[in-house]
């Protein structure tokens, strides 16, 4: 805590001294086309100078310059470069705007712009990163987790339909492993209301997904990598409101709105909502009174899931003291039926759980602070939540509906009515500072702490309750610094540290026999250092060369050690990983005509971890626990074409194949006899994978600026055990099969994106698709959704 309020403080002290210092000439001014749209990533260069900058999304930018004459260049991919002479007067702000015409050399489409923009920003880092462009995406019905899942490399795992719980699987690894941020704010913490399939498309401009090695920026632990979500950041006012209607009763709704003055103050909102009955039809075994079971279909029945939540900013932009500064508050809550455990042969029939979060923010962003060059990023957020886990029910449940008593109450095998308060707060630091074109520095350092207070209506009775007795903390502090070389952009280079200290009170269970429970309370300090590095060479201006390598360390989260109080059980004891991570990459861009377009990227990946925490299920109860396995190795793939012809048509997908076997050799680390699952593959991960998609668009149908588009996707998962495979009769072994989905999505876009409606159809073939330990997800489903965008460009 004392370190948060010095992050306060030295947020308030900067603040202060910005604010202070004499105005530079502002420079400011949009990038349009010849209709008057926006252009992203457009290069605002100051000849015979170091400044320069490119434009948002929204084409605005904005420079700081010293009172003078000036030559002013603007380029962006598929238009002609313009110049313009200016006077810069002391203490002024002026405005300069710039209309570029096509390139009659390239006669880049919009679609070929947009995907163009997004490797033009890849390549301008070392880092294994791609970004995925959501604004394309936002008359779709898809949440920010479904979209996600058609990058390279990725795969969601959800344990059912909407609202069920979500881990991202990135290059081998899954749930902590990857790191989740918004706006480079780590969302650890924010709650269940708050994960990615609860998240309509709608809020975010882009997905950046870094695999392997991650910058120092993000402040992150992460193994597999980090995905942040970087929301809409336009200064332009604007309505964005949608509904959808769809299968199993599911009704999602969102509003976005945001409000810019002339004199910099700006407003933001956010809000959406999902229900579901998740009554979908599975075919699973039903357990009757008399020990007899049959193998049948049949429907949910207690999976009712429901979220509310709201996103508000206000503050300034665009200030002498400041570029960004933004006061958030976050207000959100959930109820969820629970209908199973990790495993579906163990039914519920009343429990659920409820949730409510509240979560103030801060965000500071000021560049060339005090001098050229040196720029700050602040941010600080506090969240509390409030969780209840009911689960009183003496009865026991089929598949059916039907009931009957137990002898006694608590429907997993625990009588309890328990709630618990996460509060946790964290605060980022970020500070770069730019000497030349060539050498630049950067420093971060992230403090987070949590903590948890437990109570339980039926607590006293229970003797295993004694664990909630025992406070749970968890606090780090993840501090980094690196140094980037770059030789005129062709060639850039990364070199970096991270230092890592967490410090661990929780229970741990000392029992020594079966069917009794015991805790005592468990302290652990800790703390090391990673180091890594990062290069990029462009072997020709279409073709990119990615290498890096990095130490990394993932120390356990809040889940891991201290459960999450409905289906998971803590491990206060759990040491952090650590891995030696290398990365290879090779990307091929080029506009092969005047009207095609090609991309592939192929990148490769060697992960050698110790101390991996693998996620175990209770078979009898269908729990989860976490403990460290031991040593694992993971050697893998992935790749991705896409093509585009002019703005008719788009092809593309991507393929992952990835090998994770067991290397430790024996039982236990306290034991001297060999493993007999020595080399196999790490169960229930799948190892190959991919997706493809194809859109086709019709250009004014129907009218003037309408736009009718034709969407396929394809979806598939080869087949891996659930279990060791050297373990069990091979022909009796459990597996997930292999799995094909398709989807299909049509939209209709009017008056220039004003009015649209779509329709989706999903897994419209209605196959059998598994999941997460054999649970099975929604059949063939679908959607209609509406939406009207409203916007006024300043």
């Amino acid at each position: 805590m004392k370190r948060f309020l010095f992050y306060l403080s030295f947020f308030f002290f900067f603040f202060q001294a910005a604010r202070a210092q004499e105005p530079s000439a502002l420079l400011s001014g949009h990038v349009k086309d010849k209709n008057g749209r926006p252009i992203a990533q457009a290069g605002i260069y100051v000849k015979h100078t170091k400044f320069d900058t490119i434009t948002s999304e929204d084409g605005s930018y904005f420079l700081h310059l010293y009172p003078g004459d000036y030559e002013i260049t603007c380029s962006a991919l598929g238009y002609e470069t313009q110049s313009i002479k200016i006077h810069v007067g002391k203490g002024k702000q002026q405005n300069l705007s710039f209309a570029l015409k096509p390139d009659a050399r390239m006669a880049l489409n919009e679609v070929e712009v947009i995907g163009k923009s997004a490797i033009k920003e890849v390549r301008e880092t070392p880092y294994n990163v791609v970004a995925l462009d959501a604004k394309s995406l936002y008359n779709s019905t898809l949440d920010l987790g479904h979209m996600l899942d058609r990058a390279s490399g990725v795969k969601i795992r959800e344990t059912g339909g909407t609202g069920s719980n979500m881990s991202v699987f990135l290059n081998g690894f899954t749930g902590r492993h990857v790191k989740l941020f918004m706006d480079g704010v780590p969302m650890e913490g924010f709650g269940s209301a708050f994960q990615l399939n609860n998240i309509p498309v709608n809020i975010a401009d882009r997905i950046e997904v870094y695999k392997g090695v991650v910058p120092i920026e993000f402040g992150a632990d992460a193994m597999g990598g980090v995905i942040n979500i970087v929301t809409n950041q336009s200064a332009n006012s604007y309505l964005d409101a949608s509904y959808s209607y769809g299968s199993f009763n599911t009704h999602k709704s969102n509003i976005s709105l945001g409000h810019t003055t002339p004199k910099g103050l700006i407003f933001q909102l956010n809000a959406f909502q999902n229900y579901s009955d998740n009554d979908y039809r599975v075919f699973t075994t039903v357990q009757y009174p008399n020990g007899n079971q049959e193998d049948q279909w049949v429907r949910r029945f207690h999976d009712t899931y429901h979220n509310e939540t709201i996103m508000a900013k206000i503050g300034f932009v665009k200030k002498p003291w400041a570029d960004r500064l933004l006061l958030g508050l976050t207000l959100g809550q959930e109820h969820a039926d629970i209908q199973h455990a990790n495993i579906m042969k163990i039914v519920y029939g009343q429990k659920e759980r409820r949730a409510s979060t509240i979560l103030p923010s801060l965000t500071y962003e000021k560049k060339d602070l005090f001098v050229d060059g040196l720029n700050l990023r602040l941010t600080a957020n506090y969240n509390s939540n409030y969780n209840r886990n009911i689960d009183t029910a003496a009865r026991q449940y089929n598949w059916l509906g039907n009931s009957w008593a137990k002898s006694s109450k608590g429907e997993s095998g625990v009588h309890t009515l328990g709630e618990f308060r996460n509060k946790n707060a964290s605060a980022t630091a970020n500070l770069s500072y730019r000497i030349n074109e060539m050498h630049s520095f950067s420093v971060s350092d992230v403090i987070a702490g949590y903590k948890r207070q437990n109570t339980d209506e039926v607590a006293i009775l229970d003797p295993i309750s004694a664990a909630d007795t025992i406070k749970r903390e968890n606090r780090k502090n993840i501090f980094g610094a690196s140094y980037r070389f770059s030789y005129k952009r062709r060639w850039v280079t990364s070199v970096f540290m991270k230092h890592y200290t967490q410090n661990i009170t929780g229970p741990v269970d000392t029992s020594r026999t079966s069917g009794t429970s015991s805790y005592a309370r468990f302290d652990k300090a800790y703390h090391t250092t990673g180091y890594g590095i990062a290069s990029t060479y462009f072997l020709h201006k279409h073709l990119q060369l990615k290498v890096s390598w990095e130490k990394a360390y993932r120390l356990p989260t809040e889940n891991e050690l201290f459960g999450d109080g409905v289906l998971e059980t803590g491990n206060a004891s759990l040491r952090a990983e650590n891995s030696y991570n290398y990365n290879l990459g090779l990307t091929f861009n080029k506009q092969l005509t005047s009207d095609h377009n090609l991309y592939v990227d192929v990148a490769g990946y060697y992960r050698d971890i110790n101390d991996y925490i693998r996620r175990l299920i209770d078979q009898r109860l269908g729990g989860a626990a976490y403990s460290n396995h031991g040593k694992v190795r993971n050697v893998g793939v992935d790749a991705e074409l896409r093509y585009y012809y002019r703005d008719i048509f788009s092809l593309g997908g991507n393929v992952t194949y990835q090998n994770m076997r067991n290397k430790e050799q024996l039982v236990s680390e306290n034991s001297t006899q060999l493993s007999n699952v020595y080399d196999d593959r790490v169960p229930n991960v799948p190892y190959f994978f991919g997706n493809a998609d194809a859109a086709y668009f019709i250009r004014d149908f129907g009218g003037k600026g309408n736009v009718l588009s034709l969407g396929y996707s394809l979806n598939f998962i080869g087949q891996f055990y659930l279990h060791w495979e050297s373990q069990g009769d091979r022909n009796t072994k459990l597996e997930l099969p292999q799995q094909l989905s398709h989807d299909f999505n049509m939209s209709y876009m009017m008056k220039n994106g004003r009015y649209n409606i779509a329709f989706e159809a999903r897994n419209f073939t209605n196959e059998m698709l598994y999941d997460n330990y054999s649970l099975q997800k929604p059949g063939r489903s679908f959607a209609l959704k509406l939406r009207c965008f409203l916007v006024k460009r300043h």
